[in-house]
């Protein structure tokens, strides 16, 4: 929309900015129309902000982080071009209008839209049809907001996103929007087909991550806090500083949610990001901003920052030789083959509590050459936090193959003690060793069963400490210990419904009801309990699985095990069980 000077009254209606009285949002008005006044290029137009700073402050320490890129420098993807776009992947430009809606816009519109044309190869072409766009409204009136179509949190469009979803725009038109304090018009139906399975949070700091993301095609959404000097941008030119001096000094401040959909290395003295806001086509560079690297990650320009997983459908077949236990893979291979787990019964103590349990397993090694016990490997069983991984994780119990016991006379071949041994003593003091070979094709309690088929059995005590959301992940090879053919089959996550994380209350699994046992055990998957649902935005067993691969790739995991938490001082039992 372009104004004129005659209808200078409407950039008072324009302008919203959060935790702003009238009187001073008319007070920037006439001091941005004063700055401006001399510029005979200038072309008035509708200019909105809208997002709520002191909410999406406390919001984004809350949102996990990503995982796979920011938090693991060692997996960021190496950028193979100097400049990259996203704009064949964009719907047109969209203009929030005299509204406080850029959320929405920035979430929903743009990168919601995205992320859905990426997944379904759609093309900024195919992206002109409105019911193949996400619509700015429908999400907008699902959150909490200020009134009279005032600023919003990104990160509550996010969770509404990932709990109800977001419908079409074809379904619910940017129109009529009133004073923004009717509902949604749309159906479950509509809104609930577009459900994202996470967002998180990343460092708006880190400009090598920003690009990283774009270079996977993962557009970025982003809340800026501008300045003057922002109002005025002309095409062709790089945003590179602004003066917040004035503004600050007033308590006048404008916080904006926008898209990030490209860089350029060579724009600018510094390179550039490129940037879709929602003023419509006639502001900038048709809707466009470029933003100097070092400005936007100075700490001040850019500041809160998310990327969305949104539903892929079906994953991909992984590889059927990673787990066919009848494939013999080259060298040495360690396959977690069983997983079951269910509270213990008097068969451990004589008064199990509700936090004692028990846990079958088995580990089977499908490669061509024996696993000797001369590699100190282990099978370890972690609990993992599902909203903080890096920080809350510990083991419940470490069981050691070994032939270091010889050394100390603790035992002979073939023989299992809890005695402990060097390699032992600072994972905790109630754990296993087993001094035997593995042999091509044998089952470890096969192996330490004189050649019966046998699983094991540990009875265990889960913390008292433990509270929230968790993941139980049941790990060969934990430390790297053995040069594997394959890595990616070391481990099976123990979840709730529907890969959901465990939700803990004092040590005690809560579940759906009075004795959850298993109904289902998959490799590189989820063993399920009828358990509750707790955590809607946690972790997911992909994004621990790449945690743990980091980990152990890098001693992260061997070397931080050793000041984790330790399992409860109940002591665990081990057994053999013959099938």
């Amino acid at each position: 929309m372009r104004l004129t000077k005659n209808i200078i009254p409407l950039i008072f209606m324009a302008l919203l900015f959060f935790n702003t009285s009238c009187e001073e949002a008319l007070e920037i008005t006439e001091a941005y129309l004063e700055y401006m006044e001399n510029d005979e290029d200038f072309v008035y137009i509708d200019l909105h902000t809208g997002v709520d700073e002191n909410i999406e402050q406390v919001n984004y320490s809350k949102v996990p982080k990503e995982l796979s890129l920011v938090t693991l420098k060692g997996s960021l993807p190496k950028n193979t071009s100097e400049a990259l776009s996203l704009r064949d992947w964009m719907p047109p430009i969209g203009d929030q209008e005299a509204y406080g809606t850029c959320t929405s816009w920035a979430t929903g519109y743009y990168t919601r839209t995205i992320s859905y044309a990426r997944e379904n190869d759609l093309t900024a072409g195919d992206l002109i049809d409105p019911s193949l766009q996400f619509s700015p409204l429908d999400i907008y009136l699902s959150i909490d907001h200020s009134e009279n179509c005032g600023g919003s949190a990104p990160s509550n469009a996010f969770r509404t996103m990932k709990e109800r979803g977001i419908a079409r725009m074809s379904d619910v038109p940017y129109e009529n929007l009133g004073d923004c304090s009717q509902r949604s018009s749309a159906t479950s139906s509509q809104y609930s087909a577009g459900k994202i399975d996470n967002f998180r949070a990343i460092d708006s700091k880190d400009i090598e991550a920003l690009k990283s993301y774009l270079s996977l095609g993962r557009p970025i959404t982003v809340s800026c806090k501008l300045g003057p000097e922002f109002f005025q941008y002309k095409a062709g030119t790089v945003h590179q500083d602004d003066d917040y001096t004035q503004w600050d000094a007033e308590g006048r401040h404008a916080y904006h949610a926008m898209t990030i959909v490209g860089y350029d290395d060579n724009k600018g003295p510094n390179g550039a990001l490129l940037l879709a806001n929602s003023w419509g086509k006639v502001w900038g560079d048709n809707g466009f901003i470029w933003v100097d690297y070092d400005f936007f990650t100075g700490g001040v320009f850019g500041r809160y920052a998310y990327v969305i997983e949104s539903d892929k459908g079906d994953k991909p077949v992984i590889d059927k030789n990673i787990v066919d236990v009848l494939h013999r893979s080259e060298g040495m291979d360690a396959l977690t083959v069983k997983m079951e787990e269910e509270m213990a019964d008097d068969r451990f103590t004589e008064n199990p509590t509700v936090r004692n349990r028990m846990l079958t397993y088995n580990i089977l090694n499908k490669g061509k050459d024996e696993i000797p016990a001369s590699k100190d490997w282990n099978i370890v069983y972690y609990y993992y936090n599902a909203t903080d991984p890096e920080n809350d994780f510990g083991i419940l119990f470490y069981d050691y193959y070994t032939d270091d016991v010889t050394n100390t006379n603790l035992g002979s071949f073939g023989e299992i003690g809890d005695e402990n041994t060097q390699g032992m003593k600072k994972y905790g003091q109630n754990n296993y060793w087993n001094y035997v070979n593995i042999p091509s094709g044998y089952s470890v309690g096969r192996a330490l069963n004189d050649d019966s088929e046998s699983d094991m059995r540990i009875y265990y005590e889960v913390p008292s400490n433990l509270n929230g959301s968790y993941y139980f992940v049941l790990f060969a090879d934990g430390f790297n210990a053995v040069e594997e053919a394959y890595e990616q089959n070391n481990y099976m996550f123990l979840t709730g419904n529907n890969a959901a994380p465990l939700e803990i209350k004092n040590g005690e699994i809560i579940s759906t009801s009075s004795n959850a046992r298993k109904t289902e055990t998959k490799v590189l998957g989820c063993y399920e309990n009828q358990l509750l649902d707790r955590q809607p935005n946690a972790y997911t067993i992909d994004e621990i699985s790449t945690l743990i691969d980091y980990q152990k790739s890098n001693g992260i995991l061997e070397r931080l095990s050793s000041s984790a938490r330790i399992s409860g001082t109940s002591k665990t039992r081990k057994v053999l069980i013959e099938r």
